[in-house]
């Protein structure tokens, strides 16, 4: 039986967010409905893996008993979410910003979304399936030394993983504060370490969720001793991961070379009045190249990317802009021509599999 891991981006330099990636999963699952395949695509899935709004996404279908019946309800989601977004623009903020003593954006009316629509209470370890969300913490420990680090938040166990008993607000917020733009999250108890966007960290998350399915196919049975852990990984072959983006759009530096090189400081690379920040920008692409390329080569065939692309910057602020951005992009023969195939590697590599044999929902913290 395959392993399926759906793996879902943080927002992109082209200011696409999660509704991209569920706009394109949406795509997907019509071309079964249209066929009248009864497969599921979403249902199957063993690890719902996401990084900031990918995060919220993976969340999102891992509370679902049926994900593959949720897209609907996922877009109606992403509408309310951004209008949400816009009301923590202000001009007085705006203005401290830009003096550098305050960050962008007030969270707390992200926070209060998420939580009306997950509740306060409910604990990663209440999803009805496992999932896989990356952060960064600012002030950890790693290997006897006090540093900032990576955060990787899951629900997969063993029983006794504190990760279950974290609330699931926390660890979106967590996951999804981008300095700059949010300011650092720290939780709802108010103890503890302060954590920013898991962007910082995997803002393509497909290798942090292979890993993670490595390491869940690697336990022992619960019914086996420890000692009988296998020394050898699991069969790589046995593993499917679908990774999704939130679109690519044109980017490219010129600068002005003189004996071959461009001499640049601090400025050009951060305070650049045309592209400020550029060097920031720079190395999130980079780093979610770097995964793919990487997940492309250790799982060749059994590894499918999709991540459209786009002439301009995408911007919504509701649920009408986000149906109307989402028109535009699928209606783009690139666009077209990447579902295409992504439909082509659904087929062939069994990720659809049989639709007599259904995944059922994981036992989390087992």
């Amino acid at each position: 039986m395959p392993h399926r891991i759906l793996s879902m981006d943080g927002s992109s330099i082209s200011g696409g967010t999660g509704y991209v990636a569920t706009g394109m999963l949406g795509a997907l699952r019509q071309t079964l409905d249209t066929g009248g395949d009864k497969r599921t695509l979403l249902n199957q899935v063993d690890l719902f893996v996401g990084t900031s709004a990918g995060s919220f996404n993976a969340a999102f279908f891992a509370r679902e008993a049926d994900p593959d019946s949720a897209f609907d309800r996922n877009i109606q989601f992403w509408g309310e979410a951004v209008a949400m977004n816009k009301k923590g623009v202000s001009l007085g903020r705006t203005l401290k910003a830009m003096t550098g003593t305050s960050s962008l954006l007030d969270s707390n009316y992200m926070r209060g979304f998420l939580g009306n629509y997950f509740g306060t209470t409910t604990r990663l370890g209440d999803l009805k399936r496992k999932v896989v969300i990356p952060s960064f913490q600012l002030d950890g420990t790693r290997k006897g030394l006090r540093t900032w680090k990576s955060k990787v938040f899951h629900n997969t166990g063993p029983e006794n993983d504190p990760d279950l008993n974290e609330l699931l607000i926390d660890v979106l917020m967590r996951s999804g504060s981008p300095p700059l733009s949010y300011p650092i999250y720290q939780g709802m108890k108010e103890q503890g370490s302060g954590y920013v966007d898991g962007g910082l960290y995997a803002n393509n998350p497909s290798l942090v969720g292979l890993a993670q399915a490595i390491n869940i196919m690697s336990r022992p049975n619960k019914h086996e001793q420890v000692d009988t852990l296998a020394t050898e990984p699991p069969n790589l072959e046995s593993i499917l991961v679908l990774s999704l983006g939130n679109g690519i759009m044109p980017k490219y530096l010129e600068p002005t070379f003189k004996d071959g090189e461009a001499n640049w400081g601090f400025a050009p690379w951060l305070l650049n009045l045309r592209d400020p920040m550029v060097l920031v920008k720079m190395l999130l692409e980079a780093g979610s190249d770097a995964v793919n390329y990487q997940c492309r080569m250790i799982l060749r065939k059994k590894y499918f990317r999709l991540d459209p692309a786009v002439d301009q910057r995408l911007s919504a602020y509701d649920t009408h802009e986000v149906g109307t951005v989402l028109l535009g992009m699928l209606s783009q023969q690139s666009t077209m021509d990447l579902l295409q195939k992504g439909q082509r590697w659904l087929d062939k590599s069994g990720w659809l599999g049989d639709a007599q044999h259904g995944a059922q929902p994981a036992q989390v913290g087992t």
